[in-house]
């Protein structure tokens, strides 16, 4: 064998050696469920001692952001924070009691309705609660 075809072979073997590996990463995933998510469907995402002391907490794989009253830390609000006008997350403004658009200054309540636009809808509200200490999310 000269130096040329034992260079062809070895060229051949590794791209196919790569091939189950670019199968891998190019596949869909399986539709398994979030390891996290409980049977009833609800998600942990905090405590109401993280909540408090962050005022709002922010789960990237829901997407949710959690807010709550600030007479009644029972009282949970859960949505999700991107913006319907450009896709935009939106700021929780605990101050004011509402989520402000950082890119376009849409504004929305806490349970996610839209006070001003130019947004033309709300924000996703989620199913939210507190058993114990622990938040819970129901994405919908």
């Amino acid at each position: 064998m000269n130096r040329r075809t034992f260079l062809a072979w070895v060229s051949v073997g590794s791209l196919a050696s790569f091939f189950p590996l670019v199968l891998a990463i190019c596949s869909k995933p399986t539709t398994a469920a979030n390891p996290s998510t409980r049977p009833d469907g609800f998600i942990p995402v905090g405590t109401l001692q993280e909540l408090n002391e962050k005022g709002s907490i922010f789960n990237s794989k829901i997407p949710a952001l959690i807010i709550h009253n600030q007479k009644n830390s029972q009282d949970i609000f859960a949505v999700n924070p991107t913006c319907p006008h450009a896709g935009c997350v939106v700021k929780w403004k605990g101050n004011k009691e509402e989520f402000l658009c950082p890119c376009h200054g849409s504004q929305f309540t806490a349970n996610g309705q839209l006070m001003k636009g130019p947004a033309h809808q709300g924000l996703k509200p989620y199913i939210a609660k507190v058993e114990g200490n622990l938040i819970l999310v129901k994405p919908s």
